[in-house]
């Protein structure tokens, strides 16, 4: 496709140069930046038609650089402008009706000036072929970045297929509908062409990357909710509408979070508070809406440039916030899962200053201020929802693995307590336990077949003291040790019997003894500060686990002994079995449980995966 050698007329701008070029220099903005601009502008055009969304379409069209022919960036749309358009309303700097022109409606664009602006600033010579009514106009910046009009293309009358050509477009990418239009005269088109981009190696246009990142960018998002934007690459069609991808929601996190602004917020300022109105009868209050990801933005790709929340005005997005710029959160972590837009109509109050020409950031007022503080909060809000959600989910998943590591002492215990005690006290370990006493219940297990009585707890007053055995029971051949928060309640089938950490580190319930159960409590403080600080696969956790099973042994040998002795036990008794039973229990371990209790990170493998 041939583009027509165009020279520009130079002209005076409405705005001195120095000040365009210093103004400028903020606008040495990305392409997708750049094209999100011209989009808007495009849009606006269909609506100062009253072109319905479903009839606004927009093509991109992209020429990498290929011979003598530099590469070029394109924007097409099917409304046109006319002279006097351009006179009133293109060729002004800052007008704040540029984009209505005086109409009472209202439009994506704000003061006119980004998409002139990336004509200006990011291409060697950039222009726009527009026609109207007849009437094809050529207006541009040239290499020197002054504007005017095309030498020999201001206002010349030329029927629609000639203008065409002009323009470089086809009638095969139009679509039928905006053809028909133009034929009938109701309509013409727009062709922005920027040639020469900088920022593009070798003049070959990454298209793809620009369109990801388009996509993205809060000045398109809400655009391309609407419009039909096609992408085309070196003449070939890559895309017939560039969508966002709908953002999956965080499990449980499904439904939106709205919040409505207050009317009055109190804005600090160290040790200064001012109370700052968001509403009044004229700008009623606006919301808040914060939604979530189910994969945090930060290991989403192009994606990440969601992780903001957009200020939405009336029509398009007056500024964007990422959450790092948004305020001091303290669910920063938890944040990453965020994203939203705040609609606060006072913002759009000329007497509040508030919109940047820019529309990346609010103008700093009490204003915003106050609004971007208590933004903050609110995603704080969500934050700490989530960060209970995953406390949660941790705890499940450690849990899980603790589960793991009972299992194995469960069964190094039941091959080990058996001989251990028949050697201890003589005879067939079965059935010479009796229930202890205790405050809490820390009574002995009842294993196998006995006729034995369970010990009184001597403060049965409180919850949980020693059990009372009155009937022959078949009990379990050693006893069962299980987790609090985990394992089932055999008195409540389908929850999970829970603790506090006031409770005993091992803990019975007068039900527990008869059953013949043991419960490692993982409410404790210092169980929980191990897994906090070392982790749940440590061999500090592991061993925490080991030596609640040393616990058992010693309140077993304590039951077995005192039944053995007929209920009177000495000091000096109980201190020698106690040593004499951590001593075997220890040296057993150090054969059997070595990598399970002394290797840093435990995989189950090896010869400890079934404990001798």
């Amino acid at each position: 496709m041939s583009v027509p050698v165009i020279k520009i007329k130079e002209e005076a701008n409405k705005i001195h140069d120095n000040s365009l070029d210093l103004w400028g220099g903020a606008f040495n903005f990305s392409h997708e930046k750049g094209l999100a601009e011209w989009l808007k502008n495009s849009i606006d055009a269909y609506i100062r038609d009253n072109i319905s969304d479903k009839d606004q379409h927009v093509l991109f069209r992209f020429t990498d650089q290929s011979g003598d022919a530099s590469s070029l960036i394109e924007c097409i749309d099917y409304c046109g402008m006319s002279h006097i358009d351009i006179e009133k309303a293109f060729r002004w700097w800052g007008d704040p009706n540029a984009a209505t022109r005086g109409m009472k409606i209202m439009t994506y664009g704000g003061h006119g000036n980004g998409g002139k602006f990336y004509m200006r600033q990011m291409f060697q010579q950039s222009y726009f072929v527009t026609y109207r009514s007849g009437k094809l106009n050529i207006f541009g910046f040239n290499e020197h970045r002054k504007y005017g009009f095309a030498d020999g293309f201001e206002n010349l009358e030329i029927p629609l297929d000639k203008a065409l050509k002009i323009a470089g477009i086809e009638e095969n990418i139009i679509p039928f509908a905006c053809l028909k239009r133009m034929r009938e005269g109701t309509s013409g088109f727009t062709v922005v062409k920027g040639t020469q981009p900088k920022k593009i190696p070798r003049g070959k246009i990454n298209v793809s990357a620009i369109c990801d990142r388009l996509k993205y960018h809060p000045q398109a998002r809400r655009p391309l909710k609407f419009c039909s934007v096609g992408i085309i690459h070196n003449g070939k069609k890559i895309f017939d509408t560039l969508r966002m991808e709908d953002i999956e929601p965080l499990p449980d996190f499904e439904k939106p979070f709205e919040f409505e602004i207050p009317e009055i917020i109190e804005l600090k300022d160290g040790s200064d508070i001012q109370q700052v109105h968001l509403s009044n009868k004229k700008y009623p209050a606006g919301s808040l809406i914060l939604k979530t990801s189910s994969i945090p933005f930060g290991r989403a790709g192009r994606k990440a440039d969601l992780n903001c929340i957009d200020i939405i005005g009336e029509v398009g997005v007056l500024a964007s916030y990422t959450m790092i710029e948004v305020g001091p959160l303290k669910y920063y972590p938890q944040a990453q899962y965020i994203y939203g837009e705040c609609m606060c109509p006072i913002l759009e109050d000329p007497d509040n200053d508030c919109v940047a020409n820019d529309r990346e950031h609010l103008l700093k007022s009490e204003v915003s201020l106050a609004l971007l503080q208590w933004i903050s909060q609110q995603i704080d809000v969500v934050g700490e929802q989530i960060a209970s959600k995953e406390n949660n989910e941790k705890e499940k998943k450690d849990l899980e693995i603790t589960d793991e590591f009972n299992q194995i002492l469960n069964k190094w215990k039941n091959q080990f307590m058996n001989r251990l005690f028949t050697e201890v006290f003589g005879g067939p370990g079965r059935g010479n336990s009796t229930g202890g006493t205790g405050d809490e219940g820390t009574s002995g297990g009842e294993n196998g077949d006995t006729d034995s009585d369970g010990g009184k707890g001597n403060s049965g007053n409180i919850e949980g003291g020693g059990g009372e055995g009155e009937l022959k029971k078949k009990g379990s051949a050693m006893p069962r040790v299980l987790l609090s928060g985990y394992h089932e309640d055999p008195d409540n089938p389908g929850q999970p019997f829970n603790l506090n950490e006031r409770h005993y580190a091992v803990y019975q319930r007068p039900q527990d003894v008869k059953e013949g159960i043991y419960w490692i409590n993982t409410s404790k403080v210092m169980a929980k500060r191990i897994i906090d600080t070392y982790g749940v696969d440590s061999s500090k956790w592991r061993d925490y686990l080991f030596q609640r099973y040393v616990d058992i042994f010693v309140k077993e040998t304590i039951y077995r002994l005192a039944k053995k002795e007929g209920g009177s036990l000495r000091p000096e008794q109980i201190d020698e079995e106690i040593m004499h039973i951590t001593s075997l229990v220890y040296d057993k371990a150090a054969n059997d449980l070595e990598e399970f209790l002394l290797k840093d990170r435990f995989s189950g493998g090896g010869k400890n995966e079934s404990p001798k």
